[in-house]
C-alpha cells in the first residue's frame, strides 16, 4: 500500500494532496480483485463435490452412500444387477464407490438389501427408485422417477412393497414395478397413521413413530394380482418416547429418548392380526443407545457394538461414529467427518475397502476407498466404470473416455492396445502378466503399471500427458482435471 506523509505544506497543497492520496486508495482497491473474484476466475464450471458421506446403508453383499452434496455412490456386488449401473447385468461387483449420475439433490435413502432394491428422496419431494429389477433376471432398474408419488420426506421397502412417509405425516405403499414400466405406482395410504416422524419396512411388519413418540405397527403383502393388502395400524403398549425402531424378522428394537433399548416379538394371523408374542422388554441396559441394526448397537458416545449370543462385544478400531448400518454379512459405520468404515464379509468388496484377511474378509474397520471425481473440459464426467486411486497415481478407463478425450482406441487380437491422439502414439504390449509401453515406438517407463476394473482395461493419468493431454489430480480433493 502507498503511504503518504504530510508534512510542511500549506493548506491548498493539503487538501491536494488529500485528494490524490483518497484517488489513489480508491484505485488501488479497485486494481486488486477480492477473494471472492480471484476464486472465480480460477474455478471451473464443475461443481466441486463434498466427498464426506451423510448417509451409508448396507445391503446384503453391496452397499449404497448418500453424499453431503446429494450424490449417491454404490459399490459391492452386482450379481442380479442391485448396484442399478447397467441394464444388463455385466458387471458383477464393483470394488470403489461409483456414482448413479442420473440421482441428483438426494436427501434420504434407503435399501432393501434381501431383494437388492433401492430407494431415493430428492429435494422436491419425488422419489426414485433403483437396483435389481423384481421381473426380468439379472437386470437392472436404472435410475428413474417413481411417477405418482410425490411431497415425500423418507422412503422404506421391503419384499417388493415400497412405502414412503409424506411430508404431511401419512403413509403410502405401492407394489413396485418392473421391466420398463413407467407408469404411474397405484399406491395405498395406510389408514389410520397420521403425524408420523419416522417409518421402517424391513422385517416381518412395518413400524412407524408418530409424533407423541408411541409406535404403530402394521402387515402388508401383495396378493395374486400385485396388489398392496395392508392390516390396520396396531398401537404397541409398553412403549414411549420412542426416537427410533428397527426390526429382525419377528423381532422389533426400539430406542427411547432417555438412551434405552426395548425388544419385543410379533405375531401375525391369517387374517392379518398383530399381536404381541413376547411383550417389550428393557435390553443392554448398561449403554445408553442412540439407534439400533440388525444387531449392531451404536452408543450416545459414538461407540459401536456387535450383539453376538444376547452380549455386547466392542468394534475396535472406530473413531466417534454417528451412524450405523448392518447388512447381510458385513457393517457400515459413518464417523463424526463424514467417514464411512467398512468390515465383515468382503468376498464382493461391499466394505468397499481391501481385503485384509483370508476368506475374502475384513476385521478390522478400514475407511472407504475414495471415489474419483474426473472434470472434463469443465464438465463432470461419469462412466460406468470410474477412475480410481492406485498407489500414488490413478487408473482412467481409458476406452470409455477415449472418444471425449481425442483418442483414437484400438485393441488387437494378440491383446496390444494403441492409443494414438495428433503425431503421438502410445502402444501397450501385454504378453501373459507382463506388460510394455512404448510412446512413437520408443520404451516408456512408467511408475504405475496398466490395470483392469470390471473387465475394462485402465491406464495411469500420466499416459494421458503422454498424449499431450493437460491433466491435474488433486489428491486432497480426490479431483482430476482435464482439458484436451
Amino acid at each position: 500500500m502507498c503511504i503518504i506523509h504530510l508534512v510542511q505544506v500549506d493548506r491548498s497543497r493539503r487538501a491536494f494532496v488529500l485528494l490524490v492520496l483518497i484517488l489513489s486508495t480508491m484505485l488501488y482497491a479497485i486494481a486488486q480483485p477480492t477473494s471472492s473474484a480471484a476464486a472465480a476466475e480460477n474455478s471451473t464450471t464443475a461443481p466441486i463435490l463434498n466427498q464426506t458421506y451423510k448417509q451409508v446403508k448396507a445391503g446384503t453383499y453391496y452397499s449404497v452412500g448418500l453424499r453431503s452434496d446429494g450424490t449417491v455412490w454404490t459399490w459391492g456386488r452386482n450379481l442380479w444387477g442391485e448396484l442399478g449401473i447397467e441394464k444388463k447385468a455385466t458387471i458383477t461387483s464393483f470394488p470403489y464407490p461409483l456414482r448413479l449420475p442420473e440421482l441428483s439433490n438426494i436427501t434420504n435413502i434407503s435399501v432393501d438389501g434381501q431383494d437388492g432394491y433401492q430407494l431415493g428422496v430428492q429435494s422436491d419431494g419425488t422419489v426414485w427408485e433403483w437396483g435389481r429389477d423384481p421381473l426380468v433376471y439379472r437386470q437392472s432398474i436404472l435410475p428413474r422417477r417413481v411417477q405418482g408419488i410425490s411431497g415425500a420426506a423418507a422412503v422404506s421397502s421391503q419384499g417388493g412393497i415400497a412405502s414412503a412417509l409424506l411430508k404431511n405425516g401419512t403413509v403410502v405403499s405401492w407394489a413396485r414395478l418392473g421391466a420398463d414400466d413407467t407408469s404411474a405406482v397405484k399406491h395405498v395410504t395406510i389408514a389410520g397413521l397420521g403425524n408420523v416422524t419416522a417409518i421402517s419396512t424391513q422385517g416381518m411388519v412395518n413400524y412407524a413413530i408418530v409424533k407423541d413418540g408411541s409406535v404403530y405397527a402394521w402387515y402388508s403383502k401383495l396378493d395374486d394380482k400385485r396388489n398392496v393388502v395392508t392390516s390396520k395400524p396396531w398401537k404397541l403398549q409398553g412403549l414411549a418416547h420412542i426416537k427410533q425402531v428397527s426390526s429382525i424378522w419377528d423381532t422389533g428394537y426400539a430406542v427411547d429418548a432417555n438412551g434405552g433399548m426395548w425388544s419385543w416379538k410379533v405375531t401375525v394371523s391369517s387374517k392379518l392380526a398383530i399381536a404381541y408374542a413376547a411383550k417389550p422388554t428393557r435390553a443392554f441396559t448398561s449403554v445408553r443407545a442412540r439407534s439400533f441394526s440388525s444387531n449392531l448397537l451404536l452408543t450416545d458416545s459414538g461407540t459401536v457394538y456387535n450383539v453376538v449370543n444376547g452380549k455386547l462385544v466392542k468394534v475396535n478400531g472406530l473413531p466417534v461414529v454417528s451412524g450405523i448400518s448392518r447388512g447381510g454379512y458385513h457393517q457400515l459405520a459413518l464417523d463424526k467427518q463424514g467417514h464411512v468404515w467398512g468390515w465383515g464379509a468382503n468376498k464382493w468388496f461391499e466394505t468397499g475397502s481391501p481385503t485384509s484377511a483370508e476368506g475374502g474378509m475384513v476385521y478390522k474397520p478400514a475407511q472407504l476407498l475414495s471415489g474419483v471425481d474426473i472434470v472434463l473440459n469443465g464438465k463432470l464426467v461419469n462412466t460406468i466404470v470410474p477412475a480410481y486411486e492406485a498407489g500414488a497415481s490413478v487408473q482412467v478407463p481409458i476406452k470409455l473416455l477415449a472418444g471425449d478425450l481425442g483418442v483414437r482406441f484400438s485393441a488387437a487380437s494378440d491383446g496390444t492396445i494403441s492409443l494414438s491422439r495428433g503425431k503421438s502414439v502410445v502402444t501397450i504390449h501385454r504378453n501373459g502378466g507382463e506388460v510394455t509401453v512404448d510412446l512413437n515406438g520408443q520404451p516408456l517407463e512408467l511408475e504405475s503399471s496398466i490395470g483392469s476394473s470390471a473387465g475394462s482395461i485402465t491406464i495411469p493419468y500420466e499416459l494421458l500427458q503422454s498424449l499431450g493431454i493437460e491433466v491435474r489430480w488433486d489428491a486432497n480433493a480426490h479431483r482430476m482435471s482435464i482439458v484436451t
